[in-house]
């Protein structure tokens, strides 16, 4: 694989992000065609900017999706596609549109899957019609297809269409084909065309997709200069009143074609033109935006799509640790994968770390991996090539040191509620810093008057906002030097933000300013941490830091109350925790079951351990299918109070309740997982506190 493909995989993935932030303000029927250009006429940048974006269906799809083949190997089936479907997706929250199963295609097949058929039949014409089969999602969470297979358009389009039938069918396949094909040739295309023609490849002769597809190449030809004439062309010739359902693929893969067509390969223009012809604009500003980001490149991006996106990806998938997602480092991931599904070996410089723990490194040209500044209207942070403790890149900091106030540098532990201007696609969130582990990076100080810049690192807690500052360091000038601190204990809070607070200390008169260069930030090590309830939150329908699937949590008199009719999970925690331990202190008020969670990789993947029925138990669910490890007679009552704690080590599974080994069993399916509370069946319980403690 030629390595500056690795910076196009990166270009591409946020060439989708920054089509599916410009696009989703509109993404609305009130927004009409007519309404777009009446109110924002020629589109030049995005039409809001958000504090942070939450969710969407265009990149939670992408990422999540993808991890078919992860967890199950490049020969995963269509009804492998399906499990992943169902072990990541909360029941009715986040991950797609929920708008009911005669309206939304994904809906419907993922019902269909927990109704127990598989794919591809979930998503066939014969099961749901073709109308509902042939809709728009076919092609929109395929984009990473084409990133793992750069220059191979025909496999890209495999397993793309594998993936998608989980809930499309006829041309909603073709769809998922052609945008995969399309994003994989554009490695190794210069031209628009070129990446069509290979999009073209991969299709049969006599389908729908590609008569829209050559339709619309035939009247740029005749009208290479007016989009709107061509978008007008579309909606008569292939519109919704041809193509009916909520959002049909084939009128969108006309605009998708327009816009890459019209926009001439440029990014920018690409996904301004997609979001000016209306129909679908987040979906098809999101698949354009990742073809031409890999065709033209992070040379070729523009800047005023790049800057807001900060590397920061929200996801609202099952996993709360999943949901944060660093697109620096999350490319980097993509771009190990190609180069392990073509049996070649990845350049050293891309070496990750271990999967739970994290790695700023800024070698991914323009990284930023979400670190944020308090005040970026007197001071600014930019990346730089040259001065970097290892690699070639690092981040640098500007200060003014005439202003008084210290300035923090920092990221983000976790998110709340309060860091979004919307709940759009219900995002969940678990810390992805915990108390016990330690965080470290490499900075160094350049000015060239005489200063003094000291670096104080710094944590504030999620909910309670406290912030909590540890001790001062002074930065020798040119020389780097390792800045480290272990997170404490929180009282049974969470991390929010994790810093350092940095100021400049003339020491002669009037002015200097200073430059703080930083370079491989990094959170590893064990964790050791409480969750307490009483000062948590109820949040996107949630409650912090957990994320429930077919459970209905809340809050009551400071404990977490969690209800479910039918079974189900709440999760916490990261998801790379191998062994620890999880202890709850809790009262069951009906039902018959009351077990903690370990090494839970999903919805459909976990060991559960506790009291179901009369007796102790040690289980594990595997693909939605429960075995039982281990079981005793165990005498309990409704009301009372159970201590009830789970541990892993290795292969061994124990289950100690009031402090008393109960039972143990050894089993090797899961290495690692997330943390949690599981009811097998209908129940109802109360928990007051958690304690936790993991390593990965």
């Amino acid at each position: 694989m030629q390595e500056k493909w690795i910076e196009k995989i990166y270009a591409g993935f946020l060439g989708m992000d920054a089509g599916m932030r410009l696009g989703a303000p509109v993404e609305n029927p009130y927004w009409t065609y007519e309404r777009l250009e009446e109110y924002y006429g020629n589109m030049e940048g995005y039409l809001r900017e958000y504090r942070h974006y939450a969710a969407d269906d265009d990149v939670n799809g992408p990422v999540i999706f993808l991890r078919a083949l992860i967890d199950w190997g490049k020969d995963f089936t269509p009804k492998q596609a399906g499990e992943t479907w169902l072990n990541y997706t909360r029941c009715g929250h986040g991950m797609f549109w929920w708008g009911g199963e005669d309206m939304s295609t994904e809906h419907r097949a993922y019902m269909n899957l927990k109704r127990g058929v598989s794919a591809p039949k979930s998503g066939s014409i014969a099961l749901n019609g073709q109308v509902a089969a042939e809709q728009i999602g076919g092609q929109i969470f395929v984009d990473t297809w084409g990133l793992i297979y750069p220059g191979d358009p025909a496999m890209a389009a495999k397993q793309a269409r594998k993936a998608a039938s989980v809930s499309h069918d006829g041309e909603g396949l073709y769809g998922a084909q052609f945008m995969a094909a399309c994003v994989a040739a554009a490695f190794t295309c210069t031209t628009v065309d070129e990446v069509l023609d290979a999009g073209l490849a991969v299709l049969p002769r006599d389908c729908d997709y590609r008569r829209v597809v050559e339709s619309v190449r035939a009247f740029h030809k005749k009208q290479p200069d007016d989009f709107r004439a061509c978008r007008n062309y579309v909606d008569r010739e292939w519109g919704a009143h041809k193509y009916p359902g909520y959002c049909h693929i084939i009128p969108n893969a006309g605009i998708c074609v327009l816009a890459l067509l019209y926009g001439k390969g440029e990014l920018g223009r690409t996904i301004e033109i997609a979001c000016m012809c209306g129909f679908d604009t987040d979906c098809n500003a999101s698949n354009t935006g990742t073809i031409t980001g890999v065709l033209g490149g992070l040379e070729n991006f523009p800047a005023r799509y790049r800057t807001s996106i900060n590397d920061c990806v929200v996801l609202s998938s099952v996993s709360g640790f999943l949901n944060m997602l660093d697109s620096a480092a999350f490319s980097k991931e993509l771009a190990v994968l190609a180069y392990r599904l073509r049996g070649e070996q990845p350049p050293a410089w891309l070496a990750l770390p271990r999967p739970g723990d994290m790695l700023m490194d800024f070698e991914m040209p323009g990284s930023t991996h979400g670190l944020e500044l308090t005040d970026r209207a007197s001071h600014w942070i930019r990346p730089v090539e040259g001065e970097a403790h290892t690699g070639k890149r690092c981040l640098e900091m500007m200060i003014d040191g005439k202003l008084p106030v210290p300035v923090d540098l920092f990221f983000r532990g976790s998110f709340m509620r309060s860091d979004f201007n919307d709940e759009r696609y219900e995002p969940v969130f678990s810390p992805r810093v915990y108390p016990g582990q330690t965080v470290s990076c490499w900075m160094k100080s350049k000015q060239e008057a005489p200063a003094a810049i000291t670096v104080t690192p710094f944590l504030t807690t999620a909910v309670t906002g406290q912030r909590k500052e540890l001790e001062p360091v002074v930065l020798p000038d040119r020389t780097w030097r390792q800045v480290s601190f272990r997170v404490p204990e929180l009282a049974g809070d969470q991390v929010h933000f994790i810093g350092w607070k940095v100021e400049i200390n003339p020491t002669t008169p009037p002015w200097t300013l200073g430059r703080v260069f930083v370079d491989d930030i990094t959170v590893t090590g064990p964790m050791a941490y409480a969750i307490d309830m009483s000062i948590q939150k109820k949040e996107f329908d949630e409650i912090t830091p957990f994320s429930c699937n077919d459970i209905q949590p809340d809050l009551q008199y400071g404990e977490l109350v969690l209800r479910t009719e039918c079974g189900g999970q709440a999760f916490t925690g990261n998801y790379y925790t191998r062994d620890g331990a999880m202890e709850g202190e809790a009262v069951v008020e009906s039902g018959d079951s009351c077990m903690l969670l370990l090494r839970g990789k999903g919805t459909r993947n976990f060991y559960a351990l506790g009291l179901d029925g009369e007796n102790a138990v040690i289980a594990c669910c595997e693909n939605g299918e429960w075995t039982q490890l281990a079981a005793v007679p165990y005498g309990w009552q409704r009301g009372e109070t159970l201590r009830i704690r789970a541990e892993a080590e290795g292969s061994n599974l124990r289950l100690l309740v009031d402090g008393a080994l109960v039972l143990q069993a050894a089993d090797d399916r899961f290495a690692y997982g997330m943390v949690g509370v599981c009811h097998p069946g209908a129940a109802s319980s109360r928990w007051k506190m958690f304690a936790v403690t993991g390593q990965i």
